[in-house]
């Protein structure tokens, strides 16, 4: 943990200690909330909207610290979704795509569970069709509830390879969300206890999966779509690392600039990304780059029927809360 405080502040002990002192001794912080409904409540207490980024959009505020999303009536009732504040920092790159991506884009979230990236960029970029994709069996429910819970509309779910996602969907996407499996070292931040999450090994082998990861997604992207990438790890080999990596075998993806995010823009890397640490925002931690395809014509492809098989139930058959 100590290396990682290094390589990431080199030149200044007073932020080494700042930062480790965040993971060790977490102060409390209180999480996001994306109100999915266009209702809102006043059971819960915000943080006031002046001490937010004027880009934040109305739908999203920060909770008080001690206060409990998932016990109040409103996530009852499926009025909102919360989430840690570093996940909305980073997702805001979608924001970076309002005037540059097609209305009602196709999105697919290839890593989607448990749901808050599939939530933020509906709220952010209102998709025509969503797919939200989760390998792994025993997360895929609790995706398909927080979808179901929060109404999100034109959403599907699918259990699938990436790489089977690729084959069948090849170039068919607007925009791929890669919310990447990774170290989970800001997780510390939280107060969880994450075993060996800097420990080498742990980390060269979430770097070797992610680059396969971000290799298959991209083949979903149509000429011109965007790619997505995110963590919620400090390592340089898992986010710069990586990016690097994938544009070098992959020079038709070029990042780009984040305007609104200049504030935290990565010092370890030429191009474009982004790095939310603890000790300097209300988040855990993260970090983000966001992609283009470079435009060839012929290649824009289509989503099968059979990647859609499994909607998400859509509001007007839920049941209306009591």
């Amino acid at each position: 943990m100590q290396k990682t405080a290094i390589a990431l502040f080199p030149d200044a002990e007073s932020e080494q200690i700042e930062f480790l002192d965040s993971l060790l001794s977490p102060p409390p912080k209180g999480n996001a909330v994306i109100w999915t409904s266009g209702e809102r409540t006043d059971e819960l207490k915000l943080q006031p909207r002046e001490g937010l980024p004027s880009w934040l959009p109305g739908e999203i505020d920060l909770l008080e610290p001690e206060e409990k999303a998932g016990k109040s009536r409103a996530y009852r009732d499926g009025l909102l979704y919360s989430l840690d504040y570093s996940s909305v920092l980073t997702g805001s790159a979608l924001l970076a795509l309002s005037d540059q991506i097609d209305s009602s884009p196709t999105v697919l979230d290839a890593c989607a569970a448990p749901g808050g990236k599939s939530i933020l960029c509906s709220t952010l970029l209102k998709p025509g069709l969503l797919l939200s994709n989760e390998v792994e069996g025993k997360r895929l429910g609790m995706l398909r509830h927080n979808l179901t819970r929060c109404r999100i509309p034109n959403a599907y779910t699918q259990r699938m390879p990436v790489h089977e996602l690729a084959e069948q969907a090849r170039h068919a996407f607007d925009l791929c969300l890669v919310d990447a499996p990774c170290s989970g070292q800001s997780l510390l931040a939280k107060g969880q206890d994450v075993q060996g999450c800097f420990h080498p090994s742990i980390v060269k082998g979430n770097a070797r999966r992610q680059r396969k990861i971000l290799s298959s997604c991209s083949e979903t992207v149509r000429s011109g779509g965007f790619l997505f990438y995110s963590t919620c790890t400090f390592s340089q080999r898992e986010n710069e690392g990586a990016i690097e990596k994938f544009v070098a075998d992959h020079p038709d993806f070029t990042p780009l600039k984040v305007p609104h995010l200049a504030e935290y823009r990565s010092t370890l890397s030429e191009f474009p990304s982004y790095r939310i640490y603890p000790h300097r925002s209300n988040g855990a931690g993260g970090f983000v780059c966001l992609l283009q395809r470079s435009s060839r014509e012929s290649e824009i492809g289509s989503i099968p029927d059979a990647l859609l098989a499994y909607p998400v139930a859509p509001p007007s058959s839920i049941d209306s809360p009591e």
